[in-house]
């Protein structure tokens, strides 16, 4: 398809280049030759008359005494005497008229004779003749054409004592006229084609000097659309202007992304080696506090392997201190993968949650508001969704000091899923607030640090959004949205 907008900016320009040059070459050329033309016409016109005007001065007298030879001869050597004055123009005929129109001399007289009226071989040449016969003065005739019938005619009205003795008719061929014209303007235009191509050749020049940069840039902003930073060169700058300023700014931004992506990559990995600082630092916190009682209790049964009440006293601490760090490794290591066993979520699935809470309110002074208005959700794995709603409730029931209110909502909305957790215990700090999410991070003291990690990854893994509300002295919200669609649909 014929589309120039998606042509390139080089062919663009370098046809833009070449219309100017044609547009004005071709301008001047035709100023050029009409004005050739105007001035050819000009002088053969003046040629005629002067011809005219040569005859008339000698033909008076020749009319009066009806010298009709003399006539004759006048108009003779006219075309034989002028012909070195007018070059390559050709006298195509010349006469005398008298007042009635008759020929008084010509210079075909066989075709024409003498004293007989002019007669018109066609409808053209009468309009002419009739012209001739009628002017007061002397004037120019022609009729155009590009062949050798194209003809000017000088006509001179013949005057003796203010007596009107007839019109002298003086035709020359305009057809060397128009040859030179034709040679004007082949000349013309052999010039404006010289002009073209050397524009052509000029504008891909220029073209390729501007459009090169531009189109180097281009590649360099769609490489780093891309992501692909590393493979964008330097764009060449060949002078101080727009283009050259602009390949200036372009190296300047390209140097500083790449300074910026390198800073961000060491960052990055400054913060992954923090997180797993962190993360090495709480499971040794976490592993070694059970691990030192272990210990203890190992080097007492050693020490008394015989004595019952000692292994009856410290098997169970054994057993309870290897349950907490499995449960610590496990919770680690939870997986986050949809679990093709894993039913979809039901109003029974959220409603278990309620009894297991009202277990560890037993008899606090807590009231739990439980409103549930899902009734199924089979795209939502439901054991994930439980233990989310879980983890939550058990916080906001740890959260509260003495007495208080748990809220849990869960509805839906449009196409999401809508948990809400919320508790008016003494809120979280907002130094607190960033770390929420952040393993092994806990204000409680026998606490793990990590149910709201759990959570948070068990969120992200269903494509869900937490968020958390919170003030001093004001209670907490948690807030979370899963897309009813879930990862099972979206896979």
């Amino acid at each position: 398809m014929f589309r120039p907008r998606s042509w390139n900016l080089s062919v663009k320009f370098v046809l833009t280049l070449t219309a100017v040059v044609a547009g004005v070459g071709f301008t001047i050329g035709a100023v050029i030759v009409a004005q050739d033309w105007r001035r050819f016409h000009n002088d053969l016109a003046e040629k005629a008359l002067l011809l005219g005007r040569s005859v008339a001065m000698v033909a008076p007298r020749a009319v009066l005494q009806s010298d009709y030879w003399a006539l004759y001869k006048s108009l003779a050597n006219l075309s034989l005497n002028s012909s070195e004055g007018l070059g390559t123009t050709r006298i195509l005929s010349a006469m005398i008229l008298d007042p009635d129109g008759r020929v008084l001399a010509h210079t075909d007289p066989s075709a024409h004779p003498l004293r007989l009226p002019f007669a018109a071989p066609d409808p053209d040449e009468q309009r002419l003749y009739e012209q001739a016969v009628s002017a007061t003065r002397a004037t120019v005739l022609s009729r155009s054409g590009i062949g050798p019938g194209g003809f000017l005619e000088g006509v001179v009205p013949l005057f003796s004592e203010e007596k009107f003795l007839g019109v002298i008719r003086v035709r020359l061929s305009s057809y060397e006229l128009y040859e030179k014209s034709r040679r004007a303007a082949v000349t013309v235009l052999a010039l404006t084609l010289g002009l073209v191509l050397v524009g052509i050749a000029v504008g891909a020049w220029v073209s390729h000097r501007i459009v090169k940069p531009l189109a180097a840039i281009t590649q360099g902003l769609e490489a780093i659309g891309r992501g692909e930073l590393s493979e964008v060169p330097p764009v060449p700058n060949r002078g101080g202007d727009e283009v050259g300023r602009l390949a200036i700014a372009f190296n300047r931004m390209t140097e500083e992304m790449t300074e910026k992506r390198a800073l961000e990559q060491e960052i990055a990995v400054g913060e992954k080696l923090i997180a797993l600082g962190r993360m090495t630092a709480g499971v040794a916190h976490e592993v070694n506090n059970p691990l030192a009682g272990l210990l203890n209790c190992l080097d007492t049964l050693k020490k008394h392997p015989q004595d019952p009440q000692l292994v009856e006293r410290y098997l169970p601490v054994i057993e309870r201190g290897l349950h907490r760090i499995r449960d610590i490794v496990g919770s680690l290591l939870v997986e986050l993968k949809v679990e093709g066993c894993d039913e979809g979520l039901s109003a029974d699935c959220l409603d278990e949650v309620r009894e297991l809470a009202s277990a560890e309110i037993a008899d606090r002074r807590i009231n739990l508001v439980w409103e549930n208005a899902i009734d199924g959700i089979p795209s939502l794995p439901g054991k994930r969704v439980q233990q989310v709603t879980h983890n939550l409730v058990k916080n906001a029931i740890e959260a509260i000091p003495e007495e208080g209110t748990v809220v849990f909502r869960s509805f839906c909305d449009g196409s999401t899923v809508v948990l809400q957790v919320s508790d008016d215990g003494p809120g979280i700090p907002a130094e607190h607030r960033s770390h929420l999410f952040d393993p092994f991070f806990t204000t409680r003291p026998n606490g793990t640090g990590l149910g709201l990690w759990i959570v948070y990854r068990l969120v992200e893994s269903m494509r869900g959004v937490i968020e958390v509300e919170s003030e001093v002295g004001g209670g907490t919200r948690f807030h979370v949205a899963l897309p009813a669609s879930g990862p099972q649909a979206a896979e």
